[in-house]
């Protein structure tokens, strides 16, 4: 993408009103910037070769040189450009001739604002994720002088929508995690732009990531251990950059080289990240040992979870490393935990409750609730999959027995294994 971050579109089409319609449309989304506009396969060809735009919106249909065709030229000149083919003609050999020429989604006309801003956003975080840069020469499992000589385990608190509680999550998780044994855990505010972390936990303090920024030349293991603030649970806490602006500047190199360091100095590293494909969150996604692919019964929710699984391939995640968690998990929503199953082909490992007093309460008094209602069935759910994590994906000894015995039906499910998850 240009720098201003918004995602470039190309529109071919030989139908004025047809271009018209689709420019108008865009006008709407503020993160999509048209950059041209061709009325024949052709032209389009050409001004695709001058542009490398991000996103081309090609008819199917035209008569000097076809969709088909110029997709195909594209395609094989541009690798960082996507096509979404567009067409009147819904029928499955036109989609299979689209998919053989490289196209990488199929819009049926005519189309919502609605169904052409996703479809755009979500080819473009495909074509992100497979192009992504990966940061040579530092490497965050590397010891350090000083350090311990076991690696800290990376878990990633990750969903690709807003509003599934993943920020309550990874809070309450790294105090869990605390709570399990004499453990030191860091938990990082991986949200850079919008981080919620320093609310949640109550925590305020003038040293962030930023500070990584302001003195990358001389990051160390003391300016570390210096700009995490310590909560009342003993987690150690990184915060994001008070402002949008000053957290863009952070970038994979800035969060590879504060990895470096805490995994040789602590025994967990938490990472509550953003709803998103970027570079730095891929690096989390990277370097983790488990990803928390938290989820709600919604219809959304779940085609979240399907895109990450989408991208995971792409990128040939190992989906051992996938811990799917709904959240909200007795909410009536007409959707079961199963049918989350059945869809995703995939197992669920934790099911937290729903229970808003509980949860809300803790949010808006800056207190975890695995600290202010430990007893909770929220509590102790998250509790449960601290030590799945910790355990690599069985429960420790003392856990199991008390499983086997029937204490809880709740416990009886944390003794199976993952399993490949995969998505048909």
């Amino acid at each position: 993408m240009a720098g201003s971050g918004k995602i470039r579109v190309l529109i071919v089409d030989d139908i004025l009103e047809s271009r018209d319609n689709v420019a108008k449309l865009l006008r709407f989304e503020p993160g999509v910037e048209i950059v041209g506009m061709a009325d024949g396969g052709q032209e389009g060809v050409d001004l695709a070769f001058q542009l490398e735009p991000d996103i081309v919106l090609m008819d199917i249909n035209m008569p000097d040189v076809d969709g088909i065709t110029a997709t195909t030229r594209i395609s094989g000149r541009l690798p960082n450009t996507s096509v979404i083919m567009m067409s009147v003609q819904n029928e499955p050999d036109y989609l299979r001739r689209s998919m053989l020429a490289g196209a990488r989604e199929f819009l049926c006309k005519p189309f919502s604002l609605e169904e052409l801003a996703e479809s755009i956003r979500h080819v473009n975080q495909l074509a992100q994720a497979n192009r992504r840069v990966v940061v040579s020469g530092v490497d965050p499992a590397a010891p350090t002088p000083g350090g311990r000589k076991r690696r800290a385990k990376i878990f990633t608190v990750y969903g690709l929508k807003g509003g599934i509680g993943r920020s309550t999550i990874a809070a309450n998780l790294a105090v869990a995690l605390r709570q399990q044994a004499d453990t030191e855990v860091a938990l990082i505010d991986g949200n850079l732009l919008y981080g919620d972390i320093g609310v949640m936990l109550n925590v305020t303090d003038n040293k962030t990531i930023a500070d990584v920024v302001r003195n990358f030349q001389t990051v160390d293991r003391d300016l570390i251990t210096d700009i995490l603030v310590t909560h009342s649970s003993g987690v150690k806490v990184l915060l994001a950059p008070p402002d949008p602006q000053v957290g863009e500047q952070v970038t994979t190199e800035h969060m590879s080289i504060v990895l470096q360091h805490l995994v040789t100095m602590m025994d967990y590293i938490v990472i509550d990240s953003r709803p998103s494909f970027d570079e730095v969150t891929l690096s989390f996604l990277d370097h983790s040992d488990y990803i928390v692919l938290v989820l709600t019964l919604e219809l959304t929710a779940i085609k979240a979870a399907k895109q990450y699984f989408e991208v995971a391939d792409l990128l040939s995640y190992d989906n051992d490393k996938v811990a799917m968690v709904i959240n909200r998990s007795t909410a009536l929503a007409g959707i079961t935990p199963a049918d989350v199953e059945a869809s995703l082909k995939g197992q669920v490992v934790a099911k937290l409750p729903e229970d808003s007093a509980i949860a809300l309460k803790a949010i808006n008094e800056g207190v975890p609730f695995m600290q202010s209602s430990p007893l909770s069935s929220l509590s102790l759910e998250v509790g449960q999959l601290a030590s799945w994590l910790c355990n690599g994906g069985q429960l420790a000894v003392a856990e199991t027995a008390a499983a086997t015995n029937g204490s809880s039906a709740s416990s009886r499910r944390w003794m199976r294994p993952v399993g490949k998850l995969k998505v048909g």
